[in-house]
């Protein structure tokens, strides 16, 4: 059963795949299973002190009345780019973890986009 990290690790990935290419077709869940494999593979010691930062990040609109991952989609995008462009570098290097995996999954697989429209 997935709790809060993994909904907003899957809210994060859909972020990033919507943003990088915005005529691709979601489900992304393909990019949030590998992101969450990835977060599998890694030393504890790693892995934690990153789900920590990831649940800091979900509460980080708390004080909007809402964890990240229940946002609308513009309300997530806002906040994903107060944490990519951060003065705090851990936020930073979060939003770049997240978006590097997220990419590497993106790009390395195929890319279904919605069809033209013709006139």
């Amino acid at each position: 059963m997935p709790g809060l990290f993994e909904y907003t690790v899957s809210a994060i990935c859909y972020e990033i795949a919507g943003a990088e290419i915005p005529d691709s077709v979601p489900p992304y869940n393909d990019v949030t299973v590998f992101v969450l494999e990835q977060w599998g593979r890694m030393p504890r010691f790693l892995a934690w002190p990153l789900r920590a930062a990831t649940l800091a990040f979900a509460c980080s609109t708390l004080w909007k009345g809402r964890l990240f991952h229940r946002l609308s989609p513009a309300q997530r995008h806002l906040q994903f780019e107060r944490w990519r462009y951060s003065s705090l570098g851990p936020c930073r290097d979060l939003v770049r973890f997240y978006r590097s995996l997220a990419l590497l999954e993106l790009w390395g697989g195929p890319i279904v986009t919605k069809p033209r429209e013709t006139n």
